[in-house]
């Protein structure tokens, strides 16, 4: 963008910083009701042992007794006929 590279330090620094806040964000306390709930996936292509595969990305969404929707949750699974939530 600014016309400038971006070390692989600097990757992997920021990957970590995500890593770090996208755990803290699925390890986050959950409090009060949430009457509807949908659960969703997508197929995305990500390298694993050298190979491109397809994964199911599955996120639940809740909606809370206020009419507020949130992601409740999400994980990584080999298709949606497994779910993969703890």
């Amino acid at each position: 963008m600014g016309g400038t590279g971006v070390s692989k330090c600097q990757v992997s620094r920021l990957c970590q910083e995500i890593d770090e806040r996208v755990g803290a964000f699925l390890d986050r306390p959950l409090e009060g009701e949430w009457p509807y709930l949908w659960i969703d996936a997508t197929h995305v292509k990500v390298r694993q042992d050298g190979r491109i595969i397809s994964v199911a990305v599955i996120v639940a969404v809740g909606v809370n007794s206020d009419g507020r929707r949130e992601v409740l949750g999400m994980d990584v699974g080999p298709s949606e006929d497994r779910v993969p939530f703890r």
